[in-house]
């Protein structure tokens, strides 16, 4: 019966938009003459028109008429692409250790917009304070916040001691996780993190979740049709996320695949998508990058001037360099250069065994360079360059995205009946992947926005 109410209810959300456009929006947009990359891996549709109606795309074809009064964009020599999705964000997380709390209620605030400015459209919002996040979700599907679409958990699930656990919030035992599930359940979380790690490189600094703890939340999970994030980046890891029928692992896999080892085809067999955040792993590497790094123009109209400015300076630098490392409790920096080529491997590994991948970023993540927003296109040129074809890599961007949130009916492709995200580019990312930066506007619940709408803007004070 449970279920059965959560299926109306669920249906009557979809009927009244699914966060679709804004309310009482009934404006008619048409795309003309534009080459289409719709995110299914087929091949591009070139001179087509795309009407949007009502938040949703309403039609795609050659020469379709336009209703009186539709806004028209001429998209010759232009090419459509879904919105971006990142499956691993962090809405509230800081960049870096050392700003004062109205410096990072700054950073905050500006994250929506730094999303939307680089074309990410939807994000997965893998923990943080349960009450801002769930607010911040309602805000959104409100129309009261302009945001990529927020699909959203609380605090991740960890054990006292455990990786997450200096976040707040560790659980001292398995009857903890269930209530804290059943807390999270009665208010229509997206999903549970579940962080079974017990420190980078398998340093065992941290404490690992117990199998009954993994076991509870697996179970109540189940029980309630609610997807599990699991945060693993070991092989051993990887096998006990398969075994608590994890939706996907949100992380990359730093060890070798021996031979004989059966994790992919486990995870394929299991439907266990893999979000490998590769761009954190190399943002570990970007904690002493040169200034003229920071000076980028997209970054500078992705991210407020006062923290680029601070990380510009040596000093500001060896800071942050000096608080991760305490965090980690490991000589970080030195495992990932190490680590980075298996990661980069693996990725190529599991997309070729029939693994759902997708892109993630893990933003926020106060490791240096962890920007919202930006990072995601760093991540798909990331595959790219570890074996995946463009359109491959822009599909784990899109559809497959949608795929691991479970929105893939609604959201991840262009095509006829689906929610209008969409991105205009000038030049074809098929060319180079890097062309996806090309933004020059968002299509974003069947608005057309400038990109210019959503860079930063610096303060009064020139900052």
């Amino acid at each position: 019966m449970k279920k059965l109410v959560c299926i109306i209810l669920m249906l009557l959300f979809w009927l009244s938009g699914c966060s679709g456009g804004q309310p009482g929006s009934d404006s008619e947009l048409i795309i003309s003459d534009v080459t289409l990359i719709d995110g299914t891996g087929s091949d591009p549709q070139v001179g087509v028109d795309i009407r949007i109606a009502d938040g949703r795309i309403a039609e795609i074809g050659p020469d379709l008429s336009a209703a009186s009064g539709s806004e028209t964009i001429d998209g010759s020599g232009k090419y459509v692409i879904p919105g971006l999705i990142d499956a691993h964000v962090h809405m509230d997380a800081p960049i870096v250790f050392q700003l004062t709390p109205e410096e990072k209620t700054r950073v905050i605030e500006n994250n929506p917009r730094a999303f939307l400015y680089n074309g990410v459209t939807t994000v997965l919002n893998v923990s943080s304070d349960v009450d801002w996040i769930f607010e911040q979700r309602q805000a959104e599907r409100e129309g009261r916040l302009l945001s990529p679409r927020l699909y959203v958990m609380g605090r991740s699930f960890t054990p006292v001691d455990g990786w997450g656990s200096r976040h707040g919030g560790a659980l001292a035992d398995a009857d903890a996780a269930v209530a804290r599930a059943q807390d999270y359940i009665s208010r229509g979380t997206d999903g549970f993190k579940v962080i079974i790690e017990d420190g980078l490189g398998a340093s065992g600094t941290y404490k690992r979740m117990s199998e009954d703890m993994m076991m509870a939340i697996s179970e109540i999970a189940h029980e309630n049709d609610v997807p599990i994030y699991t945060h693993a980046i070991n092989l051993d890891e990887f096998h006990s996320a398969v075994a608590m029928s994890s939706t996907a692992i949100v992380h990359g896999l730093e060890d070798p695949i021996p031979p004989g080892d059966t994790i992919l085809q486990d995870m394929v067999e299991n439907k266990v998508m893999f979000v490998p955040t590769h761009s954190l792993w190399e943002a570990f590497l970007r904690h002493d990058e040169a200034a003229a790094d920071l000076n980028d123009p997209i970054l500078r109209g992705s991210v407020p001037h006062f923290l680029l400015d601070y990380m510009q300076d040596p000093e500001y630098r060896a800071e942050e360099t000096r608080r991760f490392l305490a965090v980690a409790n490991m000589p970080v920096y030195q495992w990932a250069e190490d680590k980075i080529p298996i990661f980069s491997e693996n990725i190529l590994k599991a997309h070729q065994a029939g693994v759902i991948v997708a892109t993630g970023t893990d933003a926020g993540g106060p490791v240096g360079f962890n920007f919202q927003g930006y990072n995601l296109p760093w991540e798909v040129k990331l595959f790219v360059q570890a074996g995946m074809t463009p359109m491959e890599a822009l599909v784990a961007a899109t559809r497959n995205g949608a795929m691991v949130i479970g929105v893939e009916d609604q959201l991840g492709t262009v095509e006829a009946g689906k929610l209008a995200d969409l991105l205009i580019l000038s030049d074809d990312p098929l060319d180079d992947i890097e062309n996806i930066r090309k933004i020059e506007t968002v299509v974003y619940k069947g608005k057309a926005y400038p990109r210019s709408e959503f860079a930063y803007q610096p303060t009064e004070t020139g900052e």
